[in-house]
């Protein structure tokens, strides 16, 4: 907390809290957009503006210098006149400057403040004279100092757009960061050279700048090239001189620019060089031979996209089940694609539109959706899904949402043994903040966003595949196709055949079915279930399928890894949860947690070289209960791990069920690990329908239990809860009474894998 800081958020709230339009501030002595905001519009009311808003804006301009721009000994000596100072002041120390005091008074210290700004920016003019400009300057978050992690190259040249235009451009960061207020600065500058009147400046690159933009070659000089030379640099390019000259050394760099952004290398910076060097779109007017699309691919569309030099075309995995627009790839259309001589590349999209949709938990369920979806349409291995990133994200959304997403979608392929790999679709500081930290190996860029800040100020990704550039239509007739045109690096080279998976593949349960489950579940069981279990019953039926469906993602997951029905493991899974009595969570569970802290406590006694009292046994004791959800004995655990482990089905230990050390640590692992448990309980039941021992007593059904028969079902789910011999009626009825269940939840798995 910084008290200078404090003590403005304190004067301003106190101010102005009571002027209408004033937004009160939080006051924790840390600077932030809010405290800038607020004296933004603490100086507007000053001003006499009453529609108050956040920016420093042409009217804010306007009126403040009707009050008069304010410099040593020339500031009105009045309540409005000591106010606005104050506000001023207490910019400056949110800026890092100090003007003195924060007093009102005009003072030499507040005036060096000024002039320390107008230094660091680069300003030519250094006379402490607050002009508009310099005002809406102290009333940023942009920093003039070198930051943490910044280039010092790149705040010279900085200071250096700054000196040179800033009276079009306004001032602009210093802190060695290329951004979108430095590409700002130097379009402008390329808009004054270009002779662009200042009126007409804009700090976007339209018709009259590319209209504008000179050829550069070998012995070009002047001004035109150190933009040009600027240029390069803020594309990570090795530029290390900034004289504007084009010599050689320069022609080499252009080369391998234009060589990673597929131009033509030739040395030569003409309009399209110019363009890539300057916006994410590079030149609009470039065609690519890679495309994406939500329209159908039919035979005649495929003839027009390759009589048009298309070679790849990007297309959906799914719909998004809460919208209407049919845009996943159809029947019969990829072998259409495959036909006509093109590839394709799988993307993944729902909405993706807005930051609070990722998180960790929907990049699970994502990544589950999409392998599912690819493994159906066929897609091989080592195909590349592009994950959709589809708004502009700011930088601490992508730090703390998306690459957490991006991680988990990482993390779920790894499962699978990376049979697909990871792709980011989104604007450029996306594709390089997934990208770097591990979690894309290629990147579908939306360079097409121009006015993105996550495109604004960022090079193109190093492992970029495709960049998204513009919206055109191909053909004509019925084979007319509109699709957004990529520029291809040739990175990824799309799919050209595929091989559906014929079997059922599970998918997660479709959100819109959610409430169906809970509801036909909640009733069902109050039909099956004895007056007897409810009375017992530590949780409500919706409470036991609520854990069955925030698990969905798991169940999946283990669905997919063990080849077994999500049906399976949600009957046994919802049934037990609901069958979970007080007697089992609290007196049970309490006891076996009693006898092994007894166990270590006289183990800690045996070996105390000092020994004093043994500790005493706890009155009752019992060395495993079945527990958590799925209600899974410790022992029963421990059989079904060792058979998965000595059958390769998973890796990791076995257990010995005559060493108490193991049997507690598999008990408490059941108790205390919600996904451990679940884990188990897919374990159990495999245990259960295919081992052949006959100290297990199972069935020894096949491996593959995606198409079993009713009868093995009803088996497999009654071996949950014993041994399926004649006189064990329990477990049989078991079977019978939970194939209700399974029914219920295959109809809606169907349902979603549809």
């Amino acid at each position: 907390m910084d008290p200078m800081v404090l003590a403005v958020q304190q004067w301003v709230n106190q101010t102005y809290r009571h002027v209408n339009g004033y937004q009160v501030i939080e006051e924790n002595g840390k600077t932030g957009w809010s405290t800038v905001y607020a004296l933004t519009r603490a100086l507007q009311h000053e001003l006499g503006i009453t529609a108050l808003a956040d920016n420093f804006g042409p009217t804010t301009s306007a009126k403040y210098k009707e009050f008069g721009e304010m410099e040593l000994g020339k500031v009105p000596s009045t309540a409005q006149g000591e106010n606005i100072v104050t506000i001023l002041q207490g910019a400056c120390y949110c800026k890092g400057y100090n003007p003195g005091a924060m007093n009102g008074v005009f003072s030499e210290q507040t005036k060096q403040a000024v002039i320390n700004l107008q230094t660091d920016t680069g300003l030519p003019v250094r006379d402490g004279k607050v002009y508009d400009y310099i005002f809406k300057a102290f009333l940023t978050m942009d920093a003039y100092k070198l930051t943490f992690g910044g280039d010092p190259v790149i705040r010279t040249i900085q200071q250096d757009l700054n000196n040179k235009y800033y009276t079009t451009s306004g001032v602009q960061p210093c802190d060695g960061h290329y951004q979108r207020g430095t590409n700002r600065a130097l379009v402008y500058g390329l808009q004054t050279e270009i002779g662009i009147p200042a009126a007409s400046q804009t700090g976007s690159v339209g018709p009259a700048t590319r209209a504008g933009l000179p050829t550069l070659s070998v012995g070009s000089s002047g001004q035109f090239v150190k933009l040009f030379q600027y240029a390069l640099k803020f594309n990570e390019r090795n530029v290390t001189s900034f004289n504007g000259v084009y010599n050689e050394a320069l022609k080499n760099i252009v080369i391998d620019f234009q060589r990673f952004t597929m131009l033509d290398a030739d040395g030569i910076a003409g309009r399209q060089t110019w363009l890539s060097a300057l916006i994410s779109t590079g030149d609009p007017d470039r065609r690519g031979t890679a495309c994406d699309g939500i329209t159908q691919v039919t035979p005649a569309r495929a003839h027009a996209l390759k009589s048009a030099g298309y070679q790849l075309i990007g297309r959906y995995l799914t719909n998004y089940s809460a919208g209407t627009l049919n845009k996943k790839i159809q029947p019969g259309e990829l072998q259409t694609i495959f036909n006509a001589g093109l590839k394709v590349f799988p993307i993944y999209q729902t909405t993706g539109n807005f930051a609070s949709y990722f998180n960790a938990s929907q990049g699970k369920s994502d990544a589950l959706a999409a392998y599912a979806a690819a493994r159906k349409y066929g897609f091989n291995k080592g195909t590349t899904i592009y994950f959709a990133v589809d708004f502009d994200a700011l930088g601490d959304e992508i730090i703390n949402l998306i690459v957490p997403y991006f991680r988990a979608v990482k993390g779920t392929f790894a499962t699978y043994g990376d049979y697909y790999n990871v792709g980011v679709y989104g604007p450029r500081n996306v594709c390089i903040q997934v990208s770097n930290s591990g979690y894309a190996k290629y990147s579908f860029v939306s360079g097409m966003s121009t006015g993105y800040s996550a495109n604004l100020g960022y090079p193109l990704p190093n492992n970029w595949a495709f960049d998204q550039i513009s919206t055109i239509w191909v053909g004509s007739g019925d084979g007319r196709i509109n699709i957004d045109n990529n520029i291809n690096s040739g990175r990824d080279n799309g799919s050209s055949s595929v091989n559906p998976h014929n079997g059922v593949l599970e998918t997660p349960l479709d959100s819109s079915y959610t409430n169906n489950v809970k509801s036909e579940f909640t009733t069902l069981l109050n039909d099956i279930m004895s007056s007897g279990q409810k009375a017992k019953a530590l949780r409500g039926r919706e409470a036991a399928v609520q854990i069955v469906l925030d698990n969905d993602s798991l169940i999946t997951e283990l669905s997919h890894k063990y080849n077994i029905k999500k049906a399976f493991i949600q009957t046994a899974l919802g049934w037990e949860a609901a069958l979970e009595g007080w007697l089992d969570d609290i007196p049970k569970d309490t006891v076996v947690i009693a006898t092994y802290h007894y166990f270590e406590a006289l183990e800690a006694w045996e070996n105390a070289p000092i020994k004093g009292e043994p500790p005493t046994p706890p009155i009752l004791m019992a060395e495993d209960s079945s527990t958590g959800p799925a209600q899974i004995f410790a022992s029963t655990a421990i059989k079904a791990n060792n058979w998965a482990v000595n059958n390769g089905i998973i890796s990791g230990r076995t257990y010995d069920l005559n060493k108490w050390k193991d049997v507690w640590e598999v008990w408490r692992n059941l108790h205390h690990d919600l996904s451990y448990n679940i884990t188990m309980c897919a374990l159990v039941l495999m245990w259960g329908a295919q081992s052949n021992s006959n100290e297990y007593e199972t069935l020894n059904y096949p491996a593959n239990m995606m198409n079993y028969t009713e009868n093995q079902i009803k088996r497999t789910i009654g071996r949950y809860n014993g041994p399926q011999r004649e006189g064990n009626e329990a477990a049989i009825e078991y079977g019978n009474r939970n194939y209700q269940i399974y029914q219920l939840f295959e109809h809606y798995n169907s349902l979603s894998r549809q």
